[in-house]
């Protein structure tokens, strides 16, 4: 059986993710607030780039994909700093900061990938779009 993934294929998400995890950690630098802005920043961000790359995707080359999709957005982004911040700022009695870290991490990565994708996405030369 064919490997799904080649060499390059892979070199290509290994790079993507050493970036994108640099990334995360340069945001986070110095910042000792009690609310997680850091990683919040993170995902809206990387939940924003996904989506333009996603609605452009047939423009960029496969290796592309790999390396900004899968590694780059797949290493900026987290759910495991994500469920931990959350967990901490739950245990520490602080319900309205944690209840405000989940809605706003998941309702505003959902509504920026909605309205970017919708405003951003092209159909493939050759194809209608699929509305």
């Amino acid at each position: 059986m064919k490997p799904l993934l080649r060499f390059p294929d892979l070199l290509a998400i290994a790079a993507g993710g050493a970036l994108g995890s640099l990334l995360r950690s340069w945001i986070a630098l110095g910042y000792e607030g009690r609310f997680p802005v850091p990683t919040l920043m993170g995902n809206l961000l990387g939940a924003a780039a996904l989506a333009v790359l996603y609605a452009r995707q047939h423009r960029i080359r496969l290796q592309g994909r790999y390396l900004y999709m899968v590694g780059f957005c797949g290493s900026f982004t987290t759910v495991s700093a994500f469920s931990l911040e959350l967990m901490q700022l739950l245990r520490s009695g602080s319900l309205v900061s944690g209840l405000a870290y989940l809605f706003s991490s998941i309702g505003g990565a959902l509504l920026l990938v909605l309205v970017l994708v919708s405003r951003l996405e092209v159909p493939e030369p050759g194809r209608e779009a699929d509305r």
